[in-house]
């Protein structure tokens, strides 16, 4: 059966409940035939009583309204950018709401994403141009859009608004809950934010991705010569903010040691590593807190093999002492020194006062046994040079031609020092708030460098950008970027080029639908989608079902989304002496669009076994339905 309605979100949950086994086990009772009762659910939970006359919440006015929104389902569709211009490709640059976008990607994207990151606003001195008024978020959108097609949307100065902080909250609240369902169960967010709203984004977060999911925050020093806007401290810095999906199924291989000049020794097979103190350095420490990391290691001064046992071979004592003599105690005890005592080595070092000092080092490798680089863990400060978010706007004025055409774009290094942390294959990285397009840009830098060094780069992005207006007095607008999201497309475009890069991207726009049924559910509120659907079937006109002058490609895609396609998904047009077909393609999956008014028996020699036709319901008759139905997979509209 063909889908053409959004995911419906409250039914998805259910659905993801009925196959928890855990809740089967615990509430038998409210299963039938296996599938979930809400009712008797709803029962089972409203008798537990909460004692508790006080408990933690995070409430807001507005925010039960936030479920609304997330619950309404999206009347809107992708159409097919009419930019001839763009290198066809796997990735997906998107122009569009991004609250909209995200409730159309529910169904083809559910867990496909790796990971996303976003720089959402920060709640400045702009009020935001996302206006989620519950019932309204679709009219809102295509108001503007339609009033401003060419000249995109505009914000407005509230900074004094009482309502600035719940304002933010119902903006970014139901898109951070969307995105979670996107999210693979090993995958990830990473969000930038400042001062201003980190305290809520915690809170949000927490609540969304669950505390228990939390990674890290992370300090990012982004301005080292401080900000001179503020008050009474120059801000320097601004936040990274890291949950998991699940956390325990999050792997972070951290950073890999490409920088070999600390390991300045070659063992016997040709391995570098370097040597560590086994001494615990710094700290405060008494040997009765833990006496067993305090014991004497014997040294052989011949070659500088060690032993728990002193002969006449391990002559040398050392004791883990520090240089004033007060007691440190060793890394490791001795049952690990059993097990890895080839990988110490005793040396004679130079300590004030004493001619025979004997220290332990141990081998840091910079490879593993199966020949890999090691890594590090991500640090919870990064300040490196790179990192300055003026490099972000350097970026984008290499790109084109010295024009300073975004404030405060993120700078490539950032994006990825992110993706760097982790093994990827051939996943999606997710940004639907993407600015200039540093996340696309950063993806596309990486899969290159990985080239270089031998790998196959295969990551994948999706970008989503709002159709928001530059100021008019701005460079950006002079040079005939009149919405950010042409800067963002025109970005990709020019780092593709300067890359040689070998994917390219497909471009959407949110539009209405190519259906009329959804334009009828405004007109006739208190009938079904279903009765409207029929009504509409019933028409002697084929066409009647669609919007006017819907296009055959956005039908096939629109379609196709709402059926699991990925955005991602070829088209390729086929026609024969009777029938032409759009054929909408990815991996085992195919479905041959054919909008012929009449359609016989002999079209199933066109279509492959495991395809699916879909037709006008009307172009064919009840006979030729049913022995079609006996030969291919027939869905018709």
């Amino acid at each position: 059966m063909l889908h053409l309605e959004s995911q419906d979100m409250q039914n998805q949950k259910i659905n993801e409940l009925e196959k928890v086994e855990e809740l089967k086990n615990i509430f038998p009772e409210i299963f039938e035939d296996g599938k979930l009762n809400i009712e008797k659910f709803k029962n089972i939970l409203f008798d537990i009583k909460d004692e508790r006359t006080e408990h933690y919440s995070f409430n807001w006015n507005g925010k039960q309204d936030c479920y609304k929104i997330i619950k309404q389902k999206s009347n809107l569709t992708l159409k097919v950018d009419d930019d001839k211009n763009i290198p066809d490709g796997n990735n997906v640059f998107i122009e569009g709401d991004n609250l909209e976008v995200l409730k159309l990607l529910q169904t083809s994207y559910h867990k496909k994403i790796k990971m996303i990151y976003i720089d959402p606003p920060y709640n400045k001195d702009k009020d935001f141009v996302y206006s989620d008024t519950w019932g309204d978020t679709i009219t809102n959108y295509l108001i503007q859009t339609d009033q401003l097609r060419e000249e995109g949307y505009t914000s407005t100065k509230t900074s004094s608004s009482g309502r600035r902080h719940t304002n933010w909250l119902n903006m970014i609240y139901p898109r951070l809950w969307l995105s979670r369902n996107l999210l693979k169960d090993d995958g990830v967010i990473f969000v930038s934010i400042d001062d201003d709203e980190v305290h809520n984004l915690r809170k949000v977060m927490d609540e969304i991705y669950g505390e228990e999911n939390f990674v890290a925050q992370v300090t990012i020093q982004s301005n080292p010569r401080g900000s001179q806007s503020s008050t009474h401290f120059a801000e320097v810095h601004e936040y990274l903010l890291c949950y998991s999906k699940n956390f325990e199924q999050l792997s972070i291989r951290g950073y890999l040691k490409t920088d070999d000049s600390e390991y300045n020794f070659i063992d016997e097979n040709n391995k570098k590593y370097r040597l560590l103190g086994l001494r615990q350095r710094g700290g405060a420490w008494r040997r009765e807190d833990r006496p067993k990391m305090y014991y004497p290691i014997y040294i052989n001064p011949v070659n500088g093999e060690v032993s728990l046992k002193k002969n006449e071979i391990y002559t040398k004592e050392a004791l883990p002492k520090r240089p004033s003599g007060e007691d440190s105690r060793w890394t490791w005890g001795k049952d690990t020194f059993s097990k890895e005592y080839k990988n110490l080595i005793g040396k004679k070092v130079n300590r004030d006062g004493e001619d025979d000092f004997w220290d332990i080092f141990r081998k840091d490798y910079i490879e593993n046994e199966d020949g890999e680089l090691k890594s590090t863990k991500p640090k919870t400060i990064w300040d490196d040079k790179e990192i300055n978010y003026q490099n972000g706007r350097l970026a984008i004025k290499e790109l084109f031609n010295d024009l300073d055409l975004f404030d405060f774009p993120k700078p490539v290094f950032m994006i990825k020092k992110i993706l760097n942390m982790f093994n990827m294959n051939n996943d999606i990285i997710l940004d639907f708030f993407s600015g200039s397009g540093t996340t696309a840009h950063a993806v596309m830098e990486l899969n290159k460098d990985d080239e270089k060094d031998g790998k196959i780069g295969n990551r994948k992005y999706i970008l989503v950008q709002l159709p928001e207006a530059t100021e008019q007095n701005s460079e950006a607008y002079k040079a005939g970027f009149k919405k950010i999201s042409d800067i963002t497309k025109a970005r990709i475009k020019k780092v593709i080029k300067n890359l040689d890069y070998k994917d390219g991207f497909k471009s959407y726009k949110l539009d209405n639908s190519n259906f009329q049924v959804f334009k009828e559910l405004k007109k006739r509120p208190n009938d079904s989608f279903e009765d409207i659907v029929k009504m509409l079937k019933m028409s002697v006109f084929n066409k009647n079902i669609f919007a006017q002058n819907a296009k055959e490609i956005d039908i096939a895609y629109e379609v196709g989304l709402k059926n699991g396609f990925s955005l991602s998904a070829k088209n390729e047009i086929i026609r024969n002496e009777k029938y032409s077909f759009i054929k909408l393609y990815e991996e085992n999956r195919e479905f041959y669009f054919c909008f012929t008014d009449k359609i016989d028996i002999d079209i199933a020699e066109f279509i492959p076994k495991d395809a699916k036709l879909i037709c006008y319901d009307k172009a064919v008759d009840d006979s030729t339905k049913i022995n079609l139905k006996d030969k291919i997979d027939l869905e018709t509209l």
